[in-house]
């Protein structure tokens, strides 16, 4: 008999299951990318997309928190929470979007959480990161090199802003996975604590603010962002995601997301019109072959 028949069947269960949910973290950051380009395109600036993923998502999770309270956490674990996979992760993603076309959102994004999520795990000393993983790594890195050379080489420091702030995102969210999985919290609770407490900050915050876009928007650019930001981004990826690296690990689940570049590249030039640049190309090839090497 072979060797995989001796496994034990419940793991090879949740271990499929984990790779489910990855590819579903592929599909929806993916969206997620072209979704606020696309939004960002429109009337809609950047706190206005904000509000309706926030709103949104927070009153779709809040019958979850109301039943659950915030499910053993403190105060503080839970507002760390929320700004990791919430607030940070989504204000510094939406000005990265706002300020860089979808590729370098792809790459900066969503194509280096497998090298600052092992940044993370390193610094935190909860873990080594393996020689066969380090090979990907480098190879991701120097593909993000690739893609922050775009706007080095055009001298574009609103560019150069952009890739920052898709950065900081992108660490954020490695924060978030790690955070998580320390907490132990289950996948719906965490995507509750997360989506409500962002929209508890953030809404009193976008009151206030000047020049609201909402009531000056097309219903079509509504509906279309509020699906993407309020539902699929707000609620359900939080879930997606949590349920993902519950089940593989943050690490894991970090390098099946190098795939987004790829995707985004192909769909931004279809969807958006956004072509690619020699540099931007080697980026997003570099980074999709150290996923391959590290996930070998």
């Amino acid at each position: 008999m072979s060797e995989a028949s001796f496994e034990d069947p419940g793991r090879m269960t949740a271990r499929t299951r984990g790779i489910a949910y990855a590819c579903g973290v592929v599909a929806l950051f993916s969206g997620f990318v072209i979704a606020s380009r696309f939004g960002l395109s429109t009337v809609l600036e950047l706190q206005d997309i904000a509000a309706l993923r926030f709103g949104i998502g927070g009153l779709l999770l809040s019958p979850i928190l109301l039943k659950n309270g915030l499910s053993g956490l403190r105060l503080t674990e839970a507002v760390i929470l929320a700004t990791l996979g919430g607030l940070g992760f989504a204000l510094f993603a939406y000005a990265g979007f706002a300020l860089a076309p979808a590729a370098h959102g792809a790459v900066l994004l969503h194509g280096t959480l497998s090298l600052s999520t092992a940044l993370l795990i390193w610094a935190s000393g909860s873990g080594a990161v393996r020689r066969q993983q380090k090979a990907g790594l480098a190879v991701i890195a120097l593909g993000i090199l690739a893609v922050i050379w775009d706007g080095i080489a055009q001298v574009s420091i609103t560019l150069l802003a952009g890739d920052f702030c898709l950065l900081l995102a992108s660490l954020f969210w490695s924060g978030y996975g790690l955070y998580v999985k320390r907490l132990g919290l289950p996948a719906v609770r965490a995507a509750a604590n997360v989506a409500v407490i962002s929209a508890l900050i953030f809404l009193p915050a976008y009151a206030l603010l000047p020049g609201k876009m909402l009531l000056q928007a097309r219903w079509q650019d509504l509906f279309v962002q509020g699906i993407f930001q309020g539902i699929l981004i707000g609620a359900v990826s939080i879930f997606v995601y949590t349920r993902a690296v519950a089940l593989l690990g943050a690490d894991k689940v970090a390098f099946f997301a190098t795939a987004v570049p790829g995707i985004t590249a192909i769909a931004g030039f279809f969807l958006l019109g956004e072509t690619l640049n020699l540099s931007s190309v080697i980026g997003v090839g570099l980074v999709t072959f150290g996923m391959l090497v590290a996930l070998r």
